[in-house]
């Protein structure tokens, strides 16, 4: 499959060839002859050719642009996970880091040597930094 990069590379190449041939001269003699003089209908013909390519040409680099600022928007407003990182107390980074391996509230309690209700908190408040309502949805979320 071609790249955009190289469409675009293709048709800018024949819409200068076009242009360059709708221009053409030719020697007959000791007289230059312009194309348009011998044929004008196909030197307006490859013309009007090569506008079109030049047209499609900036079509494709608009996409590519609109494309590359969507990127950076996108970067830009995305936080990263060292953001929400920051955020975190050190022990709710310590429970985020035991609900990774999979453990339960209760597990996550005894190995922290906390009460359940504040593991729950801890929890609660992981989710509002992280932005989301569950474990499934934290865990997608660390993992992109």
């Amino acid at each position: 499959m071609i790249s955009s990069e190289r469409k675009q590379q293709i048709v800018l190449g024949l819409a200068i060839f076009l242009a360059l041939n709708a221009i053409s001269y030719s020697f007959n003699g000791w007289q230059n002859q312009w194309l348009w003089e011998k044929r004008p209908l196909i030197a307006l013909g490859l013309l009007l050719l090569a506008f079109l390519f030049i047209r499609i040409w900036l079509q494709l680099e608009l996409e590519k642009q609109k494309e590359r600022i969507l990127q950076a928007i996108q970067g830009q407003n995305q936080p990263q996970l060292e953001d929400f990182t920051r955020q975190l107390s050190p022990r709710e980074r310590e429970v985020l880091a035991l609900i990774r391996t999979g453990k339960s509230n209760q597990q996550i309690a005894d190995e922290l040597f906390i009460a359940l209700s504040t593991v729950k908190t801890h929890i609660n408040n992981i989710y509002k930094i992280l932005e989301v309502t569950n474990r499934r949805e934290a865990l997608d979320k660390l993992k992109r």
